[in-house]
């Protein structure tokens, strides 16, 4: 399955089915980890298509809650996804977006149902590596998935750019 180093920031559920999603891909690494997710999932592999078509549509999603503009292309994907879906209205008076169909259909129903309540703000994509992360912090200001990892990266990578300009200004 794909790596834990997330676990820090994982979402709580279910966004989290959400965020795993999302994270069945290295984006600059290159592994895909889609088929170990389906399988997990209970789809089959010809269901792969469909989901990394989602899977991509989410991380366009998710990087707009970094301020990144919205992707038209993403909305659509969701909306034509959506369509499977419905809309109901509790006896608490809440409004639920259900999902009758497969796990592509439930983490739809998930992130539409985040964007209703308020959460989906919170999950965001690191602007180093694009893994998605939680963002816990009383602010929402968090732009990393890890300090340790890709934050320590920025970090350096700007100190050694300062450091160069210096030596050659």
């Amino acid at each position: 399955m794909s790596p834990r180093y997330d676990l820090p920031k994982a979402a709580p559920e279910p966004l989290r089915r959400v965020q795993l999603l999302v994270n069945s891909t290295d984006v600059h690494g290159e592994a895909d980890w889609l088929p170990e997710w389906l399988a997990a999932n209970g789809l089959e592999p010809s269901e792969g298509d469909r989901a990394r078509t989602l899977r991509e549509a989410l991380r366009a999603l998710v990087l707009a809650n970094n301020g990144r503009p919205l992707d038209r292309a993403a909305v659509a994907t969701l909306n034509v996804a959506a369509r499977r879906l419905t809309v109901a209205l509790g006896t608490d008076g809440a409004v639920r977006v259900e999902s009758p169909g497969d796990a592509l259909d439930r983490v739809v129903a998930i992130a539409l149902s985040a964007m209703l309540d308020g959460t989906w703000g919170r999950l965001k994509a690191c602007r180093n590596c694009f893994w998605s992360f939680y963002d816990y912090s009383p602010n929402r200001s968090a732009t990393w998935c890890s300090m340790q990892l890709c934050g320590n990266r920025a970090k350096t990578r700007s100190y050694r750019r300062r450091r160069a300009s210096l030596h050659h200004g």
